[in-house]
């Protein structure tokens, strides 16, 4: 498997004095790929403050740096361990969302697809217990703009999991263009329509619903959310893009050619 070196940093630091120095002494091995300096050090750390949440975060990603090494079984079973390490500290700390997103962004990685989809339900559903509070190192913005941009972000990782999607011709379209993979529309539906209940003012996650009923044929339906997305956003060009395809799908020529001025007069 490929390495992704940008996930030693994804996860936030809040160290204490005390634990400083073993995250730098960490991270300086991490940086030199040296995993036998990264396991003793893990294991003094251990020793010292085995409750530490940085400990947590420094082995979930020796064990991500590990798994985009391996291959094979062996990736499968170093990705089961980063899981195990980062759903401890998630259960010893529910409320930091940077550990959340780890995970999230870790199982997109490994292409888990259905996992991708439970954890972020299960975050929407914590964001939704606690009034959208989330604890998060060095961001100083409210929890609600951090859960909503991540969604956004993890449903266009979904959008784009696939292949080049077809453009109509039987040829594969342009490199940009990507169809979700089969075992990510799914998730996109699910996270979707939860989202959407969760923080209805935004617009994004009715588009994101409409899509998947616009891959089903189910064109009414998916007239239903987008409508509603209109509503918020009448001048958003993805929505009435979406509008135009479905009204020319639909055989609507009347009212595909009215949303497609509109977009041209944008």
């Amino acid at each position: 498997m490929k390495r992704n070196t940008i996930l030693a940093l994804l996860l936030a630091l809040a160290a204490t004095a005390t634990a400083q120095s073993w995250s730098d002494a960490f991270y300086d091995a991490l940086n030199a790929d040296d995993y036998a300096r990264q396991r003793t050090i893990l294991a003094q750390w251990q020793r010292e403050t085995p409750d530490d949440i940085d400990l947590h975060i420094a082995r979930f990603n020796h064990y991500i740096n590990s798994t985009m090494l391996a291959e094979g079984a062996a990736a499968a079973r170093l990705a089961d361990s980063a899981i195990t390490v980062i759903d401890t500290a998630i259960s010893h700390y529910p409320d930091r969302l940077d550990l959340r997103f780890g995970k999230i962004y870790f199982l997109g990685q490994i292409m888990r697809w259905q996992s991708f989809g439970d954890e972020i339900l299960l975050t929407l559903d914590r964001s939704e217990h606690t009034g959208h509070r989330w604890q998060f190192p060095n961001f100083d913005q409210g929890g609600r703009i951090l859960i909503v941009e991540g969604v956004q972000d993890y449903l266009y990782t979904l959008f784009n999991s696939g292949q080049p999607a077809d453009d109509g011709t039987g040829k594969a379209a342009a490199a940009a263009t990507t169809a979700p993979a089969p075992d990510a529309m799914p998730q996109i539906r699910r996270i979707a329509h939860r989202a959407a209940q969760l923080f209805p003012s935004e617009p994004a996650f009715l588009s994101a619903l409409a899509y998947t009923y616009i891959a089903e044929a189910d064109y009414k339906t998916a007239l239903h959310h987008l409508k509603r997305a209109e509503q918020l956003a009448p001048n958003d060009p993805a929505i009435l893009q979406q509008l135009v395809d479905v009204y020319t799908r639909m055989k609507d020529k009347k009212s595909a050619a009215q949303y497609r001025e509109r977009l041209q007069n944008l």
